[in-house]
């Protein structure tokens, strides 16, 4: 297993990327109840991106209603999870020792929940623009295309643009007990961990063999 993380390292510029710089959150109680909500918002926001950008969508008044229904659900999600988030590192803000502890009730106001409030917001308006480009819709045909296809192609690009934000969101779960998930419960999320990370009774050999090292002692799956 890694050793503790160094005081100090910078997380952050260790998983930059040229695209889409990661941030790094941090669950104010509960990592393992976090972790199950992210990836479930993160399958609904695929399962809406697969309907984005099928034309289908754009022809039928139930796919377009039940479209609409899945980006209401994930705008809920997101909202929900964000409001049990900060930005971290934390250290970098009241000097902690470790990263990935949890902060204090005066740490709230230099940390937010990256973005996902914002991203939330952009669900949203994916669901009131699906309400304007449905074929039951007074305002459809000034909003789509006949076939829907050039429809598809600029809302799902729209849609894959919201997963590069979501996907580019990462739990710091560095100090984090995990005892309580299943295996399946991570699947679609970013993560960093290290020894300080609890996992499920043979979980633990499993995600080190799917992480790769992004700092001193610290792995990202």
């Amino acid at each position: 297993m890694p050793g503790p993380v160094p005081n100090g390292v910078n997380i952050i510029s260790a998983m930059s990327d040229p695209v889409y710089p990661l941030r790094c959150v941090l669950a104010r109680r509960n990592p393992g109840l976090l972790v199950r909500d992210l990836a479930a918002a993160t399958t609904d926001l695929d399962q809406l991106v697969s309907a984005l950008g099928d034309p289908r969508t754009y022809l039928s008044g139930s796919r377009t209603d039940a479209a609409r229904d899945q980006a209401k659900i994930v705008a809920r999600q997101l909202r929900r999870i964000s409001r049990r988030l900060y930005v971290g590192p934390c250290g970098r803000v009241r000097g902690h020792s470790r990263l990935g502890r949890f902060v204090s009730v005066h740490d709230r106001d230099a940390l937010d929940d990256g973005g996902l409030g914002a991203l939330a917001r952009e669900v949203a308006y994916i669901s009131r623009a699906l309400r304007k480009a449905g074929p039951w819709s007074g305002a459809s045909m000034s909003v789509r295309d006949s076939s829907g296809q050039n429809t598809a192609t600029h809302m799902g690009e729209i849609g894959q643009s919201l997963q590069a934000v979501l996907r580019a969101t990462v739990l710091d779960l560095t100090a984090a007990d995990l005892t309580g998930i299943e295996p399946g419960e991570v699947y679609g999320i970013s993560a960093i961990w290290a020894s300080g990370t609890v996992w499920p009774s043979g979980m633990a050999q499993r995600v080190r063999a799917l992480s790769r090292e992004v700092g001193p002692g610290v792995f990202r799956i």
